[in-house]
């Protein structure tokens, strides 16, 4: 507030030098600040709404999945691609890296609340853990903590052995390099691409806060456990320690929006709608022909020649796939809807899920500084808020199997002292405030360091239903997290091998500090009993819902789709988002499901073009 009180002497006398200095000072911190916003593709709602326009191909969602095949399809410029989300542009705190936790539970975040669950989130305001996800271009991509993670070969080389052809990690090879535009000097070069659309780099350099010094620790004791450092995780898939890429451009979000929609926003034939919701798939006989729209409370249909694209993510493309008559036969006729295809929709569903369970108190020498210089910096260098919260990432084979496969990936995430956004982010996640409080008090002049174990590939199973046949109204969410004992095993598991990292000595300054869970507090400390309890309670989601629509065979009586993404039964209707997963990733879902968002692409360019397509490949 002294600055905005600030009084200088405006007329003071000058040669002109300084006068010069200080306006060009402030225009290059106005033009960096202007260059955090692309400009977005411009909203043609109204005009659609207005006229009655037949489309080639109607994308619903503009997420990680939806803004890549809105690009893809509209390179072929005879076809007319129309794009509808339900939110509007990001914001620029989107943009801003470190800024991503305040976008959570705005109004660019769906704020889905889940279902309460006996077994998980006990200590969750009313025992209920939450699912952010984005609402606006790019969807997810703009809200997430942008870990650059592919998942682990031997992920998509199951899910072709489930039957789905085309779906090894061979063939998903050439996705993920021609996705991406790597900027890593140190990246193994036949593994990657360096000519795609999404930017990848290392996260920026942090000069103020102590984050440099934590990440040599993480690694030294990860090292001294035998787990050795591994530069390039996509190259090199194993149990070990590794370094965070992010998808960014200079310091900058490279989210699906300003990656695959900027770039195509001249294009003539693709049309986006902003702000307006997809109520209903039109279907006549067995035949997807457009959608429902809704836009201030104006309804209007919208057609389409060729096909309907769902990408509209793990929730809401299950939910209006049950709103308009296709899912579980029963559940579709207690809300007196039509059943135009009887299919597991809404089942299947996996999230990685994390233990909030061990911190570190770091008490680090730490030079002051002004909330100024941290904005300073990075208007003009891209640093500090550049960089998440986050340091390395430890994935540990829990059952030493003769090749490895990690199942427990451990993401440490540094809250600096008195940092504002600590009590947010924690609210955030919808654990109760009396735990908040203690966490916030540890904060208090020295860092945190949160060791969050996630189960890589959990085994208990969720369902999104139906909460009435209104479209307004959001569907229930059971994620019947930690329903499976085994889970609760596992992740118990990572919570020990936490421990063992700290009791490396690798840590300096340090005080073990774990919140007090008044359901856990009388049980002894250390034991499984404890653990368990204590993983019930706070247990909690890293938003990486996936496998509502799962894909698969058509002798897979829980498949939703095929493995060319087509809703069985239906003609002219797909869902190419991260809810055809049919087994969640061993990783961060953003990057594969950009992946399936390119193969989507060509599936589509496949059965159109035919030939054609063949020729120009």
């Amino acid at each position: 507030m002294d600055a905005l009180n600030a009084t200088c002497a405006v007329n003071a006398p000058s040669t002109g030098l300084a006068q010069i200095m200080f306006t060009y000072l402030i225009s290059t911190l106005i033009k960096s600040y202007c260059n955090i916003n692309p400009e977005y593709p411009e909203d043609s709602s109204a005009k659609v709404l207005a006229e009655d326009e037949e489309y080639d191909f109607i994308i619903v969602g503009s997420g990680s999945a939806g803004s890549v095949i809105a690009n893809r399809l509209s390179e072929i410029s005879n076809w007319k691609i129309l794009l509808i989300e339900a939110g509007e542009d990001p914001p620029t705190e989107s943009n801003i890296p470190a800024l991503w936790p305040i976008l959570m539970g705005s109004k660019y975040d769906w704020k889905y609340t889940m279902e309460s669950n006996e077994n998980a989130c006990r200590s969750m305001k009313n025992k209920q853990c939450i699912w952010a996800m984005g609402k606006m271009l790019g969807g997810s991509s703009s809200i997430n903590g942008m870990f650059y993670v592919r998942g682990n070969p031997k992920d998509y080389d199951n899910w072709e052995k489930l039957g789905n052809k085309g779906w090894n990690y061979e063939n998903v090879l050439k996705y993920f390099k021609k996705l991406e535009s790597v900027n890593i000097d140190y990246s193994i070069k036949d593994a990657h691409g360096y000519d795609g659309y999404l930017n990848i780099e290392e996260y920026r350099e942090v000069k103020l806060l102590r984050f440099s010094d934590i990440d040599k620790m993480v690694v030294n004791a990860a090292k001294k456990l035998g787990y050795p450092y591994i530069k390039d995780m996509a190259a090199n898939v194993q149990s070990g320690v590794t370094n965070l890429w992010a998808t960014m451009h200079n310091g900058i979000r490279s989210s699906t929006a300003n990656a695959y929609l900027v770039p195509a926003k001249e294009r003539k034939n693709l049309i986006i709608m902003k702000g307006t919701l997809v109520t209903k798939v039109l279907i006549n006989k067995n035949k997807a022909y457009g959608v429902e729209v809704s836009k201030n409370g104006v309804s209007k249909t919208i057609k389409c020649k060729k096909e309907v694209i769902l990408s509209a993510g793990t929730i809401r493309s299950p939910h209006l796939l049950m709103l308009s008559g296709i899912g579980p036969k029963e559940h579709l006729q207690q809300f007196g809807l039509p059943v135009n295809a009887d299919l597991k929709v809404g089942y299947n569903v996996q999230d990685h899920i994390f233990s909030l369970s061990t911190f570190l108190r770091l008490e680090l020498h730490q030079m002051p500084f002004e909330a100024t210089d941290v904005m300073y910096s990075y208007l003009t260098k891209r640093t500090e808020l550049g960089h998440l919260p986050i340091s390395n990432i430890l994935y540990y084979d829990t059952k030493n199997q003769p090749e490895t496969y990690p199942d427990i990936q451990i993401h440490f995430f540094i809250q600096p002292p008195n940092n504002p956004l600590c009590r947010m982010f924690y609210e955030s996640i919808n654990i109760e405030p009396y735990i908040v409080d203690q966490i916030e008090i540890q904060n208090e002049g020295a860092y945190l360091l949160q060791f969050l174990p996630k189960i890589l590939r959990p085994k208990s199973r969720g369902r999104i239903e139906l909460n009435s046949a209104d479209p307004f109204v959001p569907p229930k969410i059971f994620n019947n997290y930690l329903k499976e004992k085994e889970d609760v095993d596992t992740i118990i598991k990572g919570v020990k091998l936490a421990n063992k990292m700290i009791e490396t000595g690798s840590f300096k300054n340090a005080t073990l500090f774990v919140p007090i869970v008044d359901e856990c507090k009388n049980l002894k400390i250390d034991s499984d009993e404890y653990h368990e309890c204590y993983t019930r309670n706070l247990v909690n989601t890293l938003y990486h819902a996936s496998g509502s629509c799962k894909m698969g065979p058509n002798s897979d009586p829980d498949a939703v789709v095929d493995p060319r993404l087509k809703v069985y039964g239906i003609k002219g209707l797909r869902v190419a988002d991260a809810s055809i997963i049919p087994n969640i990733v061993s990783g961060n879902t953003n990057i594969p499901t950009i992946m399936i968002g390119e193969k989507a692409s060509d599936l589509i360019k496949e059965d159109w073009l035919g030939e054609k397509f063949h020729s120009e490949l």
